[in-house]
């Protein structure tokens, strides 16, 4: 059994976990919020490490990674377990399986020769919040990154910043799942009180440790969707992560209602001066900000780099601030 290395000891004989935001204090026999880290004699065991619930090669385009190593393919692996109990966008991986025969481990070393065996360029963490895996998500970077392979998450930002810090080192991409910018909207969509740590962990991945950062907002109409906070969420990307970071702004429901709130948002993204602000239409390609030229086209066969040379546009020298190197941040 693995154990939780991000603990700190309470003087009432609790442990508490630094691993995410939540800082659970556990006492003996006592799991935390996300149901996958127990306390027990020896310290607050990881349940779920080394399990997957899924692992599938394929374009890292699929994964809201639109200006990341664009054309490339990835070994998308997630795990199990989720660090909001009460999320609402959970999906189905939030709990172990009963049954042995489901709970699959995967090697990290494993995954990174299974990434190069079938000419993956990196290596990616999805379907499940990497936050509640963060001891197996080091060694699968470390390793990913040994192998001169890409790394990158998906995640909703709910790590500490002390967990950020030791996986920093070896993540190139963020994709960030940023619910809202409201604090009603947060507690209904993710069960959160306290939500602006996720904030801070974007600026600190982009800022201190160089990452790539695309922001993912899913809009609900009559919770999360109000202009003023719309416009307050888009201007804080601008801000504190930069006009080229990519807004990927999706309906979270169907129906008319979502479509229009995609299109207004979209409206206030630009507003806002972000450069790219993509909507869930497929074959959207990348224009140039200063010149208008096409950039990246995307279409039934893929992404293709079509006006980049050396990051910037082929036709103006815009920097296009593209991540396209694990060697260049």
């Amino acid at each position: 059994m693995r154990y939780t290395e991000l603990i700190e000891a309470l003087d009432n004989g609790r442990l508490r976990c630094n691993v995410c935001q939540w800082h659970c204090e556990l006492a003996p026999g006592q799991a935390g919020r996300c149901q996958v880290r127990v306390r027990d004699d020896h310290g607050i065991a990881v349940h779920n490490d080394g399990l997957i619930s899924a692992a599938m090669v394929g374009p890292v385009e699929d994964h809201r990674l639109w200006h990341f190593f664009p054309g490339t393919s990835a070994l998308v692996i997630g795990g199990w377990g989720y660090a909001f109990p009460e999320d609402q966008q959970r999906g189905q991986y939030g709990v172990i399986p009963a049954e042995p025969e489901k709970q699959r481990r995967l090697d990290p070393e494993r995954a990174a020769t299974f990434a190069l065996e079938r000419l993956c360029r990196g290596i990616v963490w999805s379907y499940s919040d990497p936050t509640v895996s963060h001891e197996y998500v080091l060694d699968l970077l470390r390793t990913a990154r040994a192998s001169s392979r890409y790394t990158a998450l998906v995640a909703t930002g709910f790590m500490t910043i002390e967990a950020l810090d030791q996986i920093g080192h070896y993540l190139d991409g963020l994709c960030l799942d940023l619910r809202a910018f409201d604090d009603a909207a947060y507690r209904r969509l993710a069960g959160l009180e306290h939500w602006r740590g996720v904030l801070e962990i974007a600026t600190h991945a982009r800022h201190r440790w160089g990452c790539h950062v695309e922001v993912v907002t899913r809009l609900h109409p009559g919770v999360n969707d109000a202009t003023g906070h719309v416009s307050e969420l888009a201007h804080w990307i601008h801000a504190a992560l930069g006009p080229f970071v990519p807004w990927h702004v999706l309906p979270g429901d169907a129906g008319a209602a979502a479509t229009a709130a995609v299109a207004r948002a979209r409206r206030l993204g630009a507003e806002a001066g972000l450069h790219f602000v993509y909507g869930p239409e497929p074959g959207q390609a990348t224009t140039c900000p200063s010149c208008a030229a096409v950039v990246i086209e995307r279409g039934a066969t893929g992404a293709r780099l079509s006006g980049v040379v050396d990051g910037r546009c082929s036709q103006c020298d815009t920097d296009l601030h593209l991540r396209t190197s694990i060697f260049k941040r």
